[in-house]
């Protein structure tokens, strides 16, 4: 049995029909499978021997962002200690379901290259920084690009309206609790002498997870801006013999994956357990977009480089146990071809149970 397979009926409504979108329906499709596809990666490609890192865990396309603090692969709920080759395998993927134009082949020869050249590039000059992507201006929607949070909740946008269609009362002592347990961890609990909490709601994200949005607003006779936050509960994948998190808190997971993979681009970040629940947090950026349309060959190729730097320089300072670098460059030049073969084969099995879905959901509305 095909391991993406899923079952119309196990999906909600509103889920179907994302997946029956003929433009994002498959990436949508190919995002929920994350953890599957780690799983499968394990059946079909020996993990014993291969170099572990920290993972930044699900470096996909959609994952990219750019902000007021700069452009970088973020979201790292899914960020633990594995072997390295698992974020190349992921990323590549992602790019291979986001083309402009589809053909037989994985990936072009040039993408291929440079995506080698650039994780080489940085994981033999760790220091440098990584390169962001050169065609931001023209391949992100900038559907959130304000100057100052007062102008993005303004606008009503995103988060804001997420926030606003399931408001709390702001003196929810639930709410208070987070608030206070996440200011906390960020050595920040003065920030409540000169702001209000003024606003607050609850909101689901993609996969799920639940969410407490909140506004504080600066007090009368300060110069200080607002500051919007998202406290979200985190994943909590289990530990395997590949793959686990080395922290003690799910939350400090993320924000050291993000020191790692992306310094300065999350801001205000900090964690907080709650009623056994951990939960992660940071400020809502008023500039922020992410990559949504597919890519052309040029594109593809930058994006491939930009990444790639990224992930080589994260990979080579969080090299575990005592690996020697040269190990593991040459374990990838030795493996690379096979690994993208794999991540090929991954991605059409992913499609036939996609296929298989729709036809599944299409004949289940028919009848």
């Amino acid at each position: 049995m095909n391991i993406f397979s899923k079952k119309p009926e196990k999906t909600t409504s509103n889920l179907s029909k994302k997946y029956l979108d003929n433009n994002r329906g498959f990436f949508l499709y190919f995002r929920h499978m994350s953890m599957k596809m780690q799983e499968r990666f394990a059946q079909l490609y020996p993990h014993k021997g291969v170099p572990q890192v920290f993972l930044h865990g699900n470096p996909h396309i959609e994952n990219y962002t750019i902000n007021g603090k700069g452009a970088a692969m973020i979201d790292f709920d899914r960020s633990r200690i594995g072997p390295y080759v698992w974020d190349i395998v992921r990323f590549l993927a992602s790019v291979s379901v986001k083309r402009k134009e589809v053909t037989d082949e994985f990936l072009s020869k040039e993408v291929l290259e440079y995506f080698l050249e650039g994780y080489l590039r940085s994981f033999h000059a760790p220091h440098l920084p990584y390169k962001p992507i050169s065609t931001a201006s023209n391949r992100a929607k900038f559907t959130v690009w304000h100057n100052n949070v007062e102008e993005y909740l303004k606008a009503n946008i995103k988060w804001a309206k997420r926030m606003r269609n399931n408001p709390v009362r702001t003196n929810n002592k639930d709410l208070k609790a987070l608030l206070q347990g996440y200011l906390q961890s960020r050595n920040e609990l003065d920030l409540l002498g000169t702001h209000k909490l003024t606003e607050a709601g609850q909101a689901t994200g993609t996969f799920g997870n639940q969410r407490f949005l909140m506004v504080l607003s600066p007090q009368k006779n300060t110069e200080a801006e607002s500051v919007f936050l998202d406290i979200k509960t985190v994943y909590q994948d289990p530990d395997n013999r590949w793959y686990y998190n080395p922290y003690n808190h799910h939350g400090i997971r993320m924000i050291e994956a993000s020191k790692l993979y992306a310094p300065g681009v999350e801001q205000r970040m900090g964690y907080v357990t709650y009623q056994n629940q951990e939960y992660w947090g940071r400020a809502i950026p008023p500039k922020n977009a992410k990559l949504k349309a597919n890519l052309n060959s040029a594109e593809q190729i930058d994006m491939a480089y930009s990444v790639a730097t990224q992930l080589g320089s994260a990979h080579r300072k969080s090299l575990q146990g005592g690996v020697e670098a040269l190990k593991l460059e040459k374990h990838l030049l030795a493996d690379y071809t096979r690994l993208t073969d794999i991540a090929h084969q991954m991605n059409m099995e992913l499609m036939q149970a996609y296929q298989a879905y729709v036809q599944q959901l299409n004949a289940t509305k028919a009848g």
